[in-house]
């Protein structure tokens, strides 16, 4: 058995949340992604990660990735979300073509300034621990 779960909302930054997710005994590897909030192609992710064995944790450590999908011009009616509320999706714009490592937030835009919105990588600590019911 495979499980998917979400967070069920937005996080803020510092903020953190516990994700069930059910899997058999067999299941040895996790993956997580996530859109990150005031980007219009940032997220983080973390794929085919080992699982724990028995009653261990292990923790895992995310960098902001760049979907290379849209320009980063930083512009809110580029970024959706709670602070731009912009419109996701500019293919026709074009990006850089390639996942990359995301430099963050520069404030070249028209909203977001880099002394409150941009930051360092990496962007997420995933905990993982093995539980049985």
């Amino acid at each position: 058995m495979i499980d998917v779960a979400d967070s069920g909302g937005l996080l803020a930054p510092g903020d953190s949340i516990t994700v069930d997710v059910s899997a058999n005994g067999g299941a040895k590897k996790v993956s997580v992604a996530s859109m990150l909030i005031h980007t219009n192609d940032g997220f983080l992710s973390l794929n085919g990660a080992e699982a724990p064995n028995g009653n261990k944790t292990l923790v895992y450590r995310s960098p902001a990735y760049d979907a290379g999908s849209e320009p980063n011009d930083e512009l809110c009616a580029n970024i959706p979300g709670p602070v731009c509320g912009g419109e996701g999706g500019s293919p026709d714009f074009g990006g850089e073509g390639y996942v990359h490592i995301h430099t963050g937030i520069h404030g070249i835009g028209d909203l977001l300034t880099a002394a409150i919105y941009d930051w360092r990588n990496p962007v997420a600590e995933i905990t993982i621990h093995r539980t049985k019911d």
